[in-house]
């Protein structure tokens, strides 16, 4: 028997009054095994935590390295939605607890009326006015206007201050002092003067196919710098990204991660 049918006849489908009797329950044994764990020793917690994080990256690790079977299919792939269903719930969770978070340390501004205390009561109102209009006036023109409005509105004058940092950031960075700086400001030149029609327009008197002299156009080359030389950086910088994330996830997944937020070194 496979294990999916097993398991479909151990917890077959739920609907009405049992299927209320079984969130009930599993809520009741969740909040039960919470204080559970929070009554453990901080030791046997860990181990708790460690243990739960390596079977969760095994699952993912077997049923990815599991030969599939005719059906393109093996023993573990039936599970995966459900465990998708448990990692949307879990990741629902941390959303709430960043909103406690949120409302707890604003609150308490609120509250002790701290420096900038005018902020925290502007961000908790904006929360509050959010999640209401969401849940009870999502069909309203008054829901789509704090989206296409305000929101919109809040995010362009955002990045329009940042785009002030970017300017300043970019002049540290292209203020010639070596050979590599110098290469690196003709290159922001060359790619900025094919992106605008000035720059186009210096080169506009050379063909744009079918002749040699057409590599010669800024345009041109300004797409080649893109799409060669740019693309070749971009794929060494994502492989060294994919190799380090890895490196990551293994250390997370045995446990081996020390840091602020991960048992340390002393321990």
């Amino acid at each position: 028997m496979k294990l999916s049918t097993l398991l479909s006849k151990l917890f077959p489908p739920l609907h009405g009054w049992p299927l209320i009797g079984a969130l009930v329950g599993v809520l009741v044994l969740c909040v039960f095994l919470f204080f559970a764990l929070h009554a453990l020793p901080p030791r046997a917690r860990k181990m708790v935590i460690a243990g739960a994080t390596f079977l969760a990256g095994l699952f993912f690790a077997l049923e990815w390295f599991w030969p599939a079977g005719a059906d393109g299919t093996n023993p573990l792939t039936f599970a995966v939605p459900t465990v998708g269903n448990v990692a949307n719930v879990l990741t629902a969770f941390t959303l709430g607890l960043g909103v406690m978070s949120l409302i707890r340390i604003h609150g308490n501004n609120v509250a002790r009326q701290k420096a900038g205390w005018e902020n925290s009561v502007v961000l908790l109102a904006g929360m509050v006015v959010m999640a209401v209009s969401g849940l009870f006036f999502e069909k309203t023109i008054f829901f789509r206007s704090l989206f296409r409005d305000v929101l919109n509105s809040f995010d362009a004058a955002m990045f329009a201050t940042l785009a002030f940092y970017i300017i300043s950031a970019a002049y540290r960075a292209f203020r010639i002092k070596s050979v590599e700086a110098t290469l690196m400001m003709i290159a922001a030149l060359v790619v900025m003067l094919g992106m605008i029609p000035i720059g186009q327009a210096l080169t506009s008197f050379i063909p744009e196919r079918g002749s040699f002299l057409s590599l010669l156009r800024v345009d041109n080359i300004s797409n080649w710098m893109l799409t060669i030389l740019n693309a070749a950086a971009q794929r060494a910088i994502n492989f060294g990204l994919g190799v380090g994330a890895l490196a990551i996830a293994l250390r997370v997944w045995l446990s081996l991660e020390r840091g602020a937020y991960f048992e340390s070194s002393a321990e």
